[in-house]
């Protein structure tokens, strides 16, 4: 990349008018904080900024087989268990480019690779986020930089470049916020999606993992410590002595609803915190020893006041109503990273595939298997999306579609 006069840059037709405003300092605002408006669709990895991984979609119900499956044919890392859906397209993140999947027949429509940043004389800079769309725009961090890329002509329309690799991005209503080192401290940053300005920093390595009006939920990297920030200015509301574990890595383990903050514990512990203070309302222990959290993954219903928590490491997956009571449980052995819910099914990740609950009881529905195409098949959330389901598993990508 060549020499410029801040870290901060503008591309394509953004940049002319704005440029002056990046010379300023690095506080240069940008307009206000807008959270979204509400709707329905897949747009982020686990929905929507809440990362609750519900919706009112019912997939495939009742009974369900594989449609389509595509192989990526590249490598997959863990932190990326997440898809996004926009007009038709399902965007999949890989190692090293973003992939585009036509829905309809599974063919890549097209793939975008970071290319402004080798990092050796045949590399690229890695993927390190999973997709976050807004108004035809893809958020993503490729190792330093944050991009904001147009769906249409895959051409960035800003990029805000960091010292060194971001630790996440999550995208709320008009605002991206992202965590990296920037001029020699660790950063939590507000940037605005439309513009890439500057709007507000604050010191200190918090991960941002979930957002709900009035609450943005950060984790600190060295503790695990939650905390409750004000989307619009930083300031911070509350800290937790709720801890969890590997933040940069599983973003399936914190989702916000209205008045809770549900978070799974780096001891294995299932706690819910009250939104406004982070103070704990309840906590489920774990009743496994030396539990594994690192694929664990919770899915939340605000309308039916459920939360349902898949345990890889216990082969288990089991509802929790709002008050802290388990409703059912069930033994399965082969689950993998992810849960997702949707017009009364409940959709698990396995090792071979994807399971379906009934999500009142727990009975099973169906389960369908595919070949992951590698060595580890780590799974992803399943996304729902009217009577489909779209899934990932190791290198490959599928559709479930009824029976």
């Amino acid at each position: 990349m060549g020499s410029v006069l801040t870290r901060r840059r503008l591309l394509g037709a953004a940049g002319g008018p704005l440029l002056g405003a990046f010379l300023l300092g690095p506080r240069v605002g940008g307009s206000g904080h807008v959270d979204p408006d509400p709707g329905s669709g897949w747009h982020q990895p686990r929905t929507d900024a809440r990362n609750v991984a519900r919706t009112a979609d019912p997939g495939p119900g009742s009974d369900g087989r594989v449609g389509w499956a595509h192989s990526l044919d590249a490598h997959r890392r863990f932190e990326h268990a997440g898809l996004a859906l926009v007009d038709g397209t399902l965007l999949v993140p890989t190692h090293r480019s973003l992939r585009a999947i036509d829905v309809e027949s599974g063919a890549e429509r097209w793939r975008y690779a970071y290319r402004d940043l080798p990092v050796g004389p045949f590399d690229r800079p890695q993927l390190d986020t999973a997709p976050r769309i807004r108004d035809g725009v893809v958020y993503l961090a490729f190792q330093a930089d944050v991009c904001a890329l147009e769906l249409d002509s895959q051409r960035l329309r800003w990029r805000y470049s960091l010292d060194g690799s971001v630790d996440g991005v999550h995208l709320f209503g008009n605002t991206a916020y992202a965590t990296g080192r920037l001029d020699g401290e660790d950063r939590l940053l507000a940037i605005d999606a439309n513009t890439g300005l500057e709007r507000w920093r604050k010191t200190g390595r918090v991960i941002p993992l979930a957002a709900r009006s009035g609450l943005l939920v950060g984790a600190r990297y060295e503790s695990g410590r939650l905390l409750g920030l004000e989307p619009e200015t930083g300031t911070r509301r509350w800290l937790s002595d709720a801890a969890i574990g590997a933040a940069t890595l599983n973003r399936g383990s914190v989702a916000a609803v209205d008045d809770l903050v549900v978070g799974i514990e780096s001891n294995g512990d299932l706690t819910a915190l009250e939104a406004d203070t982070g103070e704990r309302r309840w906590t489920v222990f774990d009743d496994v020893g030396e539990p594994n959290t690192y694929r664990r993954s919770v899915a939340v219903d605000p309308s039916d006041r459920a939360i349902y928590r898949s345990r890889p490491d216990a082969s288990t997956i089991s509802r929790i109503d709002f008050a802290g009571d388990e409703e059912w449980r069930i033994d399965e052995s082969a689950l993998e990273f992810g849960v997702s819910v949707g017009g009364g099914t409940v959709y698990a990740s396995t090792t071979g595939g994807l399971l379906a609950l009934e999500a009142d009881a727990g009975d099973e529905r169906f389960r369908v298997s595919v070949d992951p195409d590698g060595t580890d098949p780590l799974g992803g959330t399943p996304l729902i999306a009217d009577d489909r389901v779209y899934h990932l598993l190791g290198e490959t990508v599928y559709e479930v579609t009824p029976r």
